[in-house]
């Protein structure tokens, strides 16, 4: 679910800067989709959040 007043399909990787921001796509449950997605089978994560 999305703050009201910004997104949080990216993130900021530190070291980051102003002017040279380091961002990607945030990744599903932080990167360890492998290891922890089988705890959230057949839960709607829209509705469960």
């Amino acid at each position: 679910m999305d703050h009201p007043r910004w997104t949080q399909a990216r993130e900021r990787r530190l070291p980051s800067g102003l002017f040279s921001p380091n961002l990607r796509d945030t990744k599903m449950f932080n990167g360890y989709e492998d290891e922890v997605g089988a705890l959230y089978a057949g839960m709607d994560l829209r509705k469960d959040y």
